[in-house]
């Protein structure tokens, strides 16, 4: 699933090997392997592993750039996720050390950032962790701790202060919207027309929900996006890094605490699988969050309604893109828990 159609792989291979070597003048000369995709995440952005050696030592990075053909989103903006790792190094929440950014399309069709490799543990998203890892092979009390402690920096994010940065590329409500509205039109410019043939009719009407019942507008804080634990880098069950912030915005930090649990609900209790024993409920995530930070779960239900809304949207847009290829397709399970939700929200 994380393997992307690039272009010729090894002419890729020699432009970084020559990028790189160019950044790290101090190592000696370098030599780049064979490039590798990871085998069991990072879908959405091209992620390449490189393996270098220099003056007979090893050393390895990852290598990010937009994709070729989006299966979901229509832009991907590699600078910003490059400057906002930058700001959360600077303000102490995890994220794996830079090389470089490379703002000039012209050597990769892309422009492109490198990291540096983090050893730890990620949980795997094909197939999802819960039909069995390194994640359900810990005990109860391993996985609850594993959870509070990435709740934890989760809360860190939400902390950050955001004013003495310029990115007008960070997306946010504009002055008198709802705070969630550029997630709203985000979300529903990617409905089009094949969507609408196609999706569940409930999704259709939560969406409509959603627009029509926008939460008011309120301070907005920094939001990790993409916010669940594969895209975490673990040791010793404490998030050592912290990755993957192309859906990043200014808004509601409660959206983040929502999505933290549901795309995990989904990805076990929506495909059949019992979620792991351990892991904290919805309203313990949230309390948790709420101690930690100071901050007020209003709009709780919903952001819940929202999170499940999106991540079904998403899932339409990659199951169409499995069809064009000639792939089965399953149900949209995320969609499963709409009625409850919906209902929920409408009876509040």
């Amino acid at each position: 699933m994380a393997r992307q159609d690039i272009g010729d792989i090894e002419k890729i291979r020699q432009n970084i090997e020559c990028w790189l070597a160019a950044r790290l003048p101090d190592v000696g000369e370098l030599s780049l392997n064979e490039l590798k995709f990871p085998e069991e995440s990072g879908e959405s952005s091209v992620t390449l592993l490189l393996d270098t050696r220099a003056d007979g030592v090893q050393r390895k990075f990852v290598f990010r750039m937009a994709p070729p053909h989006s299966e979901v989103f229509d832009s991907h903006d590699i600078g910003l996720q490059y400057t906002l790792m930058r700001i959360m190094d600077e303000a102490g929440i995890p994220v794996p050390s830079l090389v470089a950014y490379e703002p000039d399309a012209a050597l990769l069709g892309s422009d492109f950032y490198v990291m540096g490799f983090i050893d730890g543990q990620i949980p795997v998203d094909n197939p999802p962790y819960a039909f069995g890892s390194w994640v359900t092979e810990l005990t109860e009390g391993e996985r609850s701790s594993m959870w509070r402690n990435g709740l934890e920096v989760l809360s860190r994010i939400h902390l950050v202060d955001m004013s003495g940065h310029d990115l007008p590329g960070l997306p946010r409500a504009r002055s008198g919207q709802s705070i969630a509205q550029h997630e709203i039109d985000k979300f529903d410019k990617m409905i089009d027309e094949e969507m609408i043939k196609q999706a569940p009719p409930l999704l259709l009407e939560a969406m409509a929900y959603i627009k029509d019942n926008a939460p008011q507008p309120g301070e907005q804080r920094l939001c990790w996006g993409d916010s669940r634990v594969g895209n975490v880098i673990w040791q010793d069950l404490k998030p050592a890094a912290i990755i993957d912030w192309e859906m990043a915005s200014m808004g509601d930090p409660v959206s983040d605490v929502s999505w933290w649990y549901w795309v995990d609900y989904c990805n076990s209790v929506g495909l059949g699988v019992e979620r792991p024993g351990g892991l904290p409920s919805l309203e313990e995530i949230y309390q948790q969050w709420h101690q930690l930070t100071g901050l007020p779960l209003d709009n709780a239900d919903y952001y819940d309604l929202f999170s499940v809304v999106r991540y079904a949207i998403i899932l339409e847009k990659k199951f169409s893109a499995m069809q064009a290829a000639g792939q089965g397709v399953i149900d949209n399970f995320a969609a499963t828990f709409l009625p409850e939700l919906l209902e929920k929200c409408k009876s509040a």
